[in-house]
């Protein structure tokens, strides 16, 4: 299993987490409430969290190219979700093992 997590520096890390899942949940299953969400793409799963200054990203799948489709999935739609004031998302890579 691949991982990566990402944080976004925030103060409303928690409406962003809400928008977000609420988005998703028109195309895929989203189990969410205002502090955390898991979004089940078809290629992977992103669990999101929020606290009083960052929204999280957790994000899983089984190779890199679907890693990276979970990934894309949730840079293009906080790029859109943030456009009147932007943000992107810092990735680092989890060690597993």
């Amino acid at each position: 299993m691949m991982r990566r997590e990402g944080h976004v520096p925030t103060p409303e890390a928690s409406r962003y987490l809400q928008r977000l899942c609420y988005h998703f949940t028109r195309k895929i299953r989203v189990d969410y409430d205002e502090h955390r969400g898991e979004a089940h793409f078809p290629w992977g799963l992103c669990v999101l969290r929020a606290d009083s200054e960052a929204l999280h990203f957790d994000c899983s799948a089984e190779d890199d190219a679907s890693l990276a489709r979970v990934q894309f999935a949730i840079d293009s739609h906080v790029e859109l979700f943030s456009r009147k004031s932007p943000v992107a998302v810092s990735w680092q890579p989890v060690q597993t093992g």
